[in-house]
This record gives structure tokens, C-alpha cells and sequence, in this order.
């Protein structure tokens, strides 16, 4: 499932830009090679004043390198080079155990970290959350997003049996009728609608686009 995970996490030296600069940012790029963590970030500077903010980067705890890649008065790029961020440790090592969960994008926001990743189970949402907020002190919300597996037939189904009050109490129309007005075997269409119906649950309590607190 898709996951959109927000948190304050003020050991993050690109979060620390926020607190002292009002800064927000974006990381494009991160990896990670023999214990260093190579980080390439874009940072919205407005005009503000260059020199204290590298000078903020490179007295941030953690840090070993910076290196400007780009700067036009407004937005610099630059490559970081630090220890390892305690949070991305944690993601790391459920990388390195065999769970699924891999970070594609982060950005700091309002003094937030907001990371979009991939994970696998509710379960290890639940887990990656209760460590976050063990390592950080704060409090991780977290939006789910799941893509609909229901094709575009199978959409038009359920539509034509809704229309048609297969779903009302009491029911206008039963699973055979529905079968012969569709030509749709009755083995096969009942598929067609628990599966469908299956998925609208899905998004109705578990993907919902509100933020989710995590914080047991």
C-alpha cells in the first residue's frame, strides 16, 4: 500500500533549516555508501541569507559535507554528506531484514518530514510508526492510499446492479435476475461484486484521506 508518513524530527538538519530559517525543502536523492548517508536537496531560500544557512548545514549534528550544486537566489541544491540520520537507520534496518518497505520521496514541509514510501502490511505500518515516534518524540500520522484493483467492467457491473436495486433492503432484483439482464454467468458475477465491494470497504475504513495518529 501507498503510505504518506508526516512527523516533526528536528534531528534531521534539512528540518533544522526550518526551525531556524523557516525554510522548507524537498530531498531528491538519497543514498547510502559504507556507513555515509549522500543526500541531494533542494532548499526554497527566497533570497534569504546564504551564508548562515550553510553555515547552519554544516554545524548541524551529524553532518560531514556540503557541496552546492546549484544556487539562483531563490532555490539551492546541494549534496549533503552526514553519519546517518537516526530515522533513516530505522528504515534501513527494516530493509535489510527482508520487510517490504522502501522510501520514495521526502520533503520537509511546515517544519515536517513527509516521506511517500511503499509498505507492505497494516502491521508494519504500525511498527515503523511506533519506532519513529520512539527515536523522534513526536507523534507520526500516517495517510493510507490504496490503488483500486477493480477494472473498469467490473466498476460498470456494480453501477448497472446498484441502478438496478440489487443492493437496496429489501433487494429489487436477486443475483439471478441481475445475471440474466448482464449475460453474466451467476458464479461469475457474484465474484464481480464481492470482489468490487471488497475493495469500496478497503476505501471507506482503511484509505480514507485523513491522517491516522500513531502514537501507542
Amino acid at each position: 500500500m501507498n503510505v504518506k508518513v508526516k512527523m516533526k524530527n528536528e534531528g534531521c538538519s534539512l528540518s533544522g533549516l526550518y526551525s531556524e530559517f523557516n525554510i522548507n525543502s524537498r530531498v531528491i536523492k538519497k543514498e547510502m555508501h559504507e556507513g555515509l548517508l549522500y543526500e541531494i536537496a533542494e532548499i526554497y531560500y527566497h533570497n534569504g541569507n546564504l551564508d548562515k544557512i550553510l553555515v547552519s548545514l554544516k554545524s548541524s549534528q551529524g553532518v560531514t559535507g556540503v557541496e552546492t550544486l546549484f544556487d539562483n537566489g531563490n532555490i539551492l541544491i546541494i549534496k549533503l554528506t552526514t553519519n546517518e540520520c537516526p530515522v533513516l537507520g530505522i528504515l534501513k534496518n527494516y530493509s535489510e531484514s527482508g520487510k517490504s518497505v522502501y522510501k520514495q520521496e521526502e520533503k520537509i514541509e511546515d517544519g515536517n518530514n513527509i516521506w511517500n514510501m511503499h509498505i507492505a502490511s497494516m502491521e508494519l505500518v504500525r511498527e515503523l510508526s511506533e519506532k519513529l515516534k520512539e527515536k523522534t518524540g513526536s507523534d507520526v500520522f500516517v495517510n493510507i492510499y490504496k490503488k483500486s484493483s477493480v477494472d473498469k467492467q467490473s466498476l460498470f457491473v456494480v453501477k448497472e446492479a446498484y441502478d438496478l436495486g440489487f443492493f437496496d433492503v429489501p433487494k429489487r432484483i436477486n443475483l439471478l435476475e441481475l445475471s440474466a439482464i448482464l449475460n453474466i454467468p451467476p458464479t461469475t458475477l457474484d465474484l464481480i461484486i464481492r470482489k468490487s465491494l471488497k475493495y469500496f470497504l478497503d476505501t471507506e475504513l482503511v484509505s480514507k484521506d485523513k491522517s491516522q495518529l500513531y502514537n501507542e
